[in-house]
């Protein structure tokens, strides 16, 4: 008796061929990763470790972290054994160098998220985060930046360090003297004038671009608490 013919002009058992040939080259790959990760770590060692270190300081200088919340070698060791689990279990990775970084990136990630809700602070949206030392600009308040998306007036708001720290990343997706102007007169203090002055602009150019970056920041952070929410239901 004939075997049925698949959709392709493939019978059955062709069809459970390749897929039992594919299954067995995915567990050579998988096995051959396995044996290069064991045998050869130290240059996937070396390129994880330096890459987290990179990243480490930099979450710690940006407040994220303190330098002894997380060791580099934890965050290595972490992802080392997650790649090592996936490749002992016969499921190949694509790149095992993309694939540490992700999983370093992660735990990383979560250590933000633990640290930050332990340092959960206070802080008043109706705080200025500019001086004036004109008097004749409008004040940037932190209200201005952060939306309140359940339109409740609250004085203050629970602010975590990863959602400050997620401000600054937002900023390097802004033209390098955009965001100069705009860190010189919210967080610095500098008045329109003197910035102004200083960049040889206009000062309604300069009103103009703080403007532009703080709505584009709050569209950000709009985005951002869109997804928590959605992530609810």
């Amino acid at each position: 008796m004939a075997s049925p013919i698949g959709p392709n002009g493939n019978n059955g058992h062709s069809q459970q061929s390749n897929a039992s040939r594919a299954n067995v080259e995915q567990t050579l790959r998988a096995a051959a990763q396995l044996r290069q990760l064991r045998e050869e770590p130290e240059d996937f060692v070396d390129r994880l470790s330096s890459f987290v270190g990179y990243e480490l300081g930099r979450r710690i200088d940006m407040g994220q972290l303190a330098p002894n919340d997380l060791l580099r070698d934890e965050v290595v060791d972490i992802a080392m054994a997650s790649a090592l689990a996936r490749l002992e279990a016969g499921t190949p990775i694509r790149d095992l160098h993309t694939y540490l970084r992700t999983r370093a990136q992660e735990a990383m990630r979560r250590e933000v998220r633990r640290v930050g809700f332990e340092r959960q602070r206070i802080v008043s949206l109706d705080q200025v985060v500019n001086n004036d030392d004109d008097g004749a600009d409008e004040e940037v308040r932190l209200a201005d930046i952060i939306p309140d998306l359940n339109a409740r007036e609250l004085d203050q708001a629970t602010i975590d360090a990863e959602t400050l720290a997620y401000l600054i990343d937002g900023l390097s997706d802004l033209p390098e003297r955009w965001r100069a102007i705009f860190l010189e007169r919210t967080v610095q203090g500098h008045s329109v004038r003197y910035i102004a002055d200083n960049e040889h602009m206009d000062p309604d150019e300069v009103r103009r671009i703080v403007i532009t970056c703080r709505d584009f920041l709050r569209d950000r952070m709009e985005n951002v608490y869109f997804a928590m929410d959605a992530d609810d239901f």
